[in-house]
This record gives structure tokens, sequence and C-alpha cells, in this order.
């Protein structure tokens, strides 16, 4: 006969879930808690102080700044006397550089002539103390005292005439554009007023003309040359006015 075992059930322990941890929880008896808000109080007050101290320079630890800048100032000239000193190196190498020398040679033969010019005009301007004057120039001959007893003309002075003056002002200023003319003055004024306010170079010029009488004319402008004096013309005409071109 065959054994017969008891099937036993396997049970499946139930696993229990882990309990939520306990927070933590710091319990500070009265006098603990008064002992820490006195000493975070000390520290607030402690800070505050040096806060106070370092702002009024009452700290122990102070910092020279004219010193400072003393030291900054000597440490610049020193950095600018190596520059300068770098330089110098560099400009004596440039002239010691012998392809520079043709042209050194150059500068120097030119002292050298103008060294030899000024001996040579310095011995032919001294002249012998113990040699006699010779008078060769008629100006010098004029210029030297007359004996005494003789009695010297005086020479003719020369009088510019104030023509030759007034010739090269009328060459320079030939021409002039008439405009019109009037028998009123008040008319002729107020024509050259209105043409001056239009950036014109008017004026009026009165002149008297035999069998008609006194009239003002209206001209503008001083010209040395006909193609300015037409141009202007040629304006005045797109305002429709006659024009002249005349000689002064």
């Amino acid at each position: 006969m065959g054994i017969t075992y008891p099937v036993v059930a396997k049970k499946t322990a139930n696993k229990k879930k882990p309990q939520d941890q306990k927070k933590l929880a710091i319990q500070l008896t009265r006098k603990q808690l008064f002992f820490w808000l006195g000493i975070a109080f000390f520290v607030m007050a402690w800070m505050f102080a040096l806060g106070v101290i370092v702002e009024r320079g009452l700290s122990p630890v102070r910092f020279d700044l004219e010193k400072v800048k003393k030291e900054l100032m000597a440490l610049k000239q020193k950095a600018f006397k190596k520059d300068r000193a770098r330089l110098n190196i560099k400009q004596d190498s440039l002239s010691e550089n012998p392809d520079l020398g043709f042209y050194r040679i150059l500068t120097e033969k030119k002292e050298e002539a103008r060294l030899k010019v000024a001996k040579g005009h310095g011995q032919t301007s001294t002249p012998n103390k113990g040699a006699p004057k010779i008078v060769t120039d008629k100006k010098e001959a004029a210029q030297l005292k007359p004996a005494r007893g003789y009695q010297q003309t005086p020479a003719p002075i020369k009088v510019t005439p104030k023509v030759a003056k007034t010739s090269e002002r009328a060459r320079q200023r030939s021409f002039t554009i008439q405009v019109a003319s009037f028998k009123d003055i008040k008319k002729a004024r107020q024509m050259v007023a209105r043409l001056k306010r239009k950036g014109y170079e008017a004026y009026d010029a009165t002149a008297n003309i035999p069998a008609k009488g006194t009239c003002h004319r209206v001209r503008v402008g001083h010209f040395t040359d006909f193609g300015k004096a037409s141009e202007v013309a040629a304006r005045l005409k797109q305002e429709k006015l006659t024009t002249l071109i005349v000689r002064e």
C-alpha cells in the first residue's frame, strides 16, 4: 500500500507594510528655549556692533588709501619708464642700421656745404680796415656827405598821380547793369530797396542829360567780367525787368 502524505497548504504570510516614519520633533523646555533665543540675540547684536565699528573706522585693521595710491603711481611710473627705455633702444637700433647710412652721409655733406658757404660769406664781408673805401655804386656816392661850402641840390620828389589808382579801379569795376531810370528820386530809391531785399547789389546813380533834365538811374552790381554781368542780367529778366549792361 502506498503512503499518503497530507497536503499542507502554504500560508502566505502577509507582509506588514512599513509604518510611516515618525517625524522628529524637537522638544525643548522653557529654560532651553530662553537659552537659545538669548544666543541668537547675542549673535545679531554682535554683528550689528561690528558693522557700526567698521563704518565709523574704529576697527583696528585700517587701510591707508593715500599710501596705496602712491604705490600705484610708482608702479605706473616704473612701467612707463620701461616702455620709454624700450622705445629708445629701438630708435638706437634704427639709427645704427647700415641701410640708413646713405641718408646720414647726405645730411652730413649738406651740413659741411652750408658751413663752407657761411665761412666764405664771412671772409668776403669783413673788409680791410687800413684800405681806403672805394665807392663803386652811384647810390653809395649819393649817400656820402658833401664837402663844406658845397650846396647839394635837393633830389626831385616823385609824385604818384592818383589817376593811376582810379584807372585801376575802373578796370576792376568796368560793367554794371542798368534796370530803370526815373525822374523822381523816391521811386528810384524804392526800387533800389526792393532789389536789395531780393539780394541784389542795387544802387542809384544821378545823371544830368541835356534836353531831358536830371535822371535817377537804378543799377545793379559792379562786374569785372562781362559774362558774370550777363548772368545777373538774365536773372533780372526772369523777374520781368528790362536790363542793359553798360560801362561804369
